[in-house]
């Protein structure tokens, strides 16, 4: 799941995590320490005091994942998340009249290459054709590393960093989903304007500079996480497998064999295109007054002009009508996914998955991890979850495990389909459902009582259901739900014809 559970610090310390929270309460307690305003432009900015300490942890996401790429852009989000850190016109360069000059000629060159070498793919090319464009290629590309090389004399490397840890940041960072872009910090309070005039002018022109040279800093990054460990290529043939051509069938980092030809105008274009105001969520926590921070919030941030959104998604997911398996044949400790689709966030099914997931591998006590793991000794681990990849289109509930055996598999996935036949012929006892609920409180309780955590997840709801109070019809919905809602999601959307599954296969000698 990606949402994350806000703990609410002045809850009661007297509550146990076991406690039922009251909360129509606890969502009074919480509205009169927060508040919500729309900026000209369309940004949203939420503001929640705490006072404890003098600090502030200011989180900016944007509405724009892997998902709102077209396939053959993919990588794009990330890849602009990266490029976001270079700068603009102000930040990142000693001159930008005198590196304006050289960074025109790069990527006019740099464009020149890369349709070169969409032109060399052509296999109805005739010798002479290819030789010819390659030793043109080699020409341009000549010039480009001369051109990127004499660049450097006016680039300042990470300057936005440096002005951070001068001023006490922790945990500068940024990631990309499927879903979302998130850049977030904690400061010192009087640190407020020295983000606002960075975080701002990352929207405001930005200047990619270095492109290629981070271009190749991607690739490696997926040789690194991805194309090195069996685990993750796994994954990605399940989203291949699951989604396809839909715009969760595709890895966030982007494929090995596209990295490297994602341009720097198409890059261009898809930052004008999804990084807009009304996509953004601007969400502060800390020591804060409402009124003085908003409008240093408006002074900087109203400048981002705003623009039309784009159609969504670039693709619409098929609806799957056939069981689907797939094996990934590498020398790996035995390991297998296996899923069902189901309904995005907005669907009234969807936190029910929620509690099923608590049900299968939610502790010791849970079903599958108890008959796999402890009694049948058939896995090494499972985990399960909802809203993989992503939540806000048709996704899928999913199983994730290590298996002693690759020629357990059948028997693993029988015994997982059995455990769910008898949720649905008999669903969950009160007890089990007394557990999951209080599951649910503990993570509320215990998680996330720090000023990021809340900010991390305000935004997040704002985000992606448009209203952060979601978060309380969230809380009500989850007490609520009952064994026969458990019964109707396992009969309704974990079938056959629904499910996929993938497993990673000895390498044939």
């Amino acid at each position: 799941m990606k949402r994350v559970f806000i703990a609410i610090w002045f809850i009661s310390s007297s509550l146990s995590a076991a406690d039922l929270i009251d909360v129509n309460a606890l969502e009074k307690q919480f509205e009169s320490r927060i508040k919500k305003y729309t900026l000209d432009n369309k940004i949203r900015v939420i503001l929640m005091k705490n006072g404890f300490t003098p600090t502030i942890a200011c989180y900016l996401k944007v509405g724009v994942g892997s998902a709102n790429e077209p396939f053959d852009q993919a990588g794009t989000a990330h890849f602009l998340e990266h490029l976001l850190f270079k700068g603009n016109r102000q930040m990142g360069t000693t001159d930008y009249e005198g590196e304006k000059l050289y960074l025109e000629q790069i990527m006019s060159d740099g464009e020149k290459i890369d349709d070169i070498r969409r032109q060399l793919q052509d296999p109805l090319l005739s010798v002479t054709e290819k030789q010819s464009l390659s030793e043109k290629m080699k020409q341009i590309n000549s010039r480009l590393e001369y051109l990127q090389k004499y660049s450097q004399r006016f680039i300042l490397s990470e300057e936005d960093s440096q002005a951070y840890s001068l001023a006490g940041q922790v945990g500068y960072n940024a990631y990309t989903s499927n879903d979302v872009t998130n850049y977030q910090i904690k400061l010192p309070k009087n640190r407020l304007e020295l983000w606002a005039f960075i975080e701002s002018n990352r929207y405001i022109n930005p200047v990619f500079r270095e492109f290629y040279a981070e271009r190749k800093v991607i690739q490696e990054e997926r040789r690194m996480r991805l194309d090195s460990k069996p685990g993750s290529l796994l994954h990605e043939l399940y989203l291949k497998t699951a989604f396809g051509m839909s715009p969760y069938g595709k890895p966030v980092i982007g494929y090995e064999s596209n990295i490297d030809k994602l341009t720097m105008s198409e890059t261009y274009d898809f930052f004008e295109n999804n990084y807009i105001p009304s996509r953004m969520v601007i969400t502060i926590v800390g020591d804060i007054e409402f009124e003085p921070t908003v409008a240093l919030i408006k002074k900087y941030f109203e400048k981002i002009p705003p623009r039309e959104a784009p159609g969504f998604p670039p693709i619409e997911f098929e609806t799957q009508k056939v069981r689907k398996t797939a094996e990934l044949h590498v020398k790996h400790t035995p390991m297998m996914i296996t899923g069902w689709h189901k309904p995005s966030i907005y669907h009234e099914d969807d936190l029910t998955f929620e509690v099923l997931s608590k049900l299968l591998t939610g502790g010791q006590n849970s079903r599958l991890v108890k008959r796999l793991v402890i009694d049948d000794k058939l896995a090494t681990y499972i985990r399960s979850y909802n809203g993989n990849p992503g939540e806000k289109l048709e996704n899928s509930f999913s199983i994730y495990l290590g298996a002693y055996k690759e020629e357990n598999y059948d028997k693993i996935f029988e015994t997982i389909k059995e455990e769910l036949n008898k949720l649905a012929e008999n669903g969950p006892d009160e007890e089990e459902l007394a557990r999951v609920r209080n599951n649910f409180n503990a993570s509320l309780v215990n998680s996330l009582a720090s000023n990021g955590g809340l900010a991390e997840s305000l935004s997040y709801y704002e985000l992606l259901l448009s209203d952060y109070r979601a978060f309380f019809t969230y809380l009500k919905k989850i007490q609520a739900i009952s064994k026969s809602d458990v019964q109707k999601i396992i009969k309704k959307y974990l079938v056959d014809e629904r499910n996929t599954l993938v497993t990673i296969r000895s390498k044939p000698e």
